[in-house]
């Protein structure tokens, strides 16, 4: 489950521990989870959250994840176990103190055959993109939210529509709202993430390549007292395309 910051910084929220996908309540649970069986291939449970594999032994994740004890040493495929060779958080990150630069590397000891595998998003045209997100935390819906008694903990892999509609702040997120199924912006498997899925990914696909335009981070109620995973709510997604640099110099690729 995602950690709560206190955010000294010089924008101002408050921002909620996000969780698995929550889903719109008036649509079949089955297609969401029909979506993450075509389009989260690339994306890997682990013992803490989830992440997105990038190579065969590297996946990209969230740094509040990776610093937590519980994300572990190691992460299955398919049954088979994968040690964690390290743990590369971003140099710039503050645990507990600032929720920025919420992005981080895992290497494993030797690469996963025959994963698939994201693609870093490099550009800057996010704004307006129809994302996937994929993940296998807690699931809800936007009606209840992440109320005692509306979770499903089943840990299954779901997915989800949205459309990135900002930033913030600075552009180091990328911004996605959980419209409600009377708005005109609603998509027809609009949702976002739930508890487990921090460092999860923002995925656009170009054909049948994925690439991964965000990370997983935090919710924000908007001020408005929306409680965490209900409609109306702002999703915030590490912005991948500020981050490439870095990641390339981490794991050796100027591809």
């Amino acid at each position: 489950m995602k950690v709560l910051f206190s955010l000294l910084l010089s924008f101002i929220f408050a921002p909620m521990n996000s969780h698995e996908i929550v889903m719109r309540h008036d649509v079949d649970e089955a297609k969401y989870l029909s979506l993450a069986e075509k389009y989260g291939g690339s994306v890997i449970r682990l013992n803490a959250g989830c992440g997105t594999f990038v190579k065969p032994n590297w996946i990209i994740t969230a740094a509040h994840v990776a610093v937590i004890p519980q994300i572990g040493n190691e992460v299955t495929v398919d049954g088979v176990k994968y040690a964690i060779k390290q743990k590369v958080i971003h140099p710039e990150f503050r645990d507990g103190v600032s929720i920025m630069h919420d992005i981080a590397l895992l290497e494993l000891e030797k690469p996963v055959p025959n994963v698939e595998q994201a693609k870093l998003y490099t550009k800057n045209d996010e704004l307006g993109k129809k994302i996937i997100f994929a993940g296998t935390g807690w699931a809800g819906t936007g009606d209840k939210g992440m109320a005692d008694g509306a979770i499903n903990k089943d840990r299954k892999m779901r997915a989800a529509q949205n459309r990135v509609d900002g930033f913030r702040p600075s552009g180091g997120f990328i911004r996605f709202t959980f419209d409600a199924p009377d708005s005109k912006d609603a998509l027809p498997l609009e949702g976002i993430s739930g508890p487990g899925d921090s460092g999860g990914p923002a995925l656009w696909f170009d054909g049948g390549q994925a690439y991964i335009m965000g990370v997983s981070s935090h919710q924000d109620g908007r001020g408005l007292g929306r409680p965490e995973g209900r409609y109306g709510v702002y999703e915030y997604y590490t912005r991948v395309s500020n981050y490439v640099e870095w990641i390339e110099q981490v794991i050796g690729s100027k591809k």
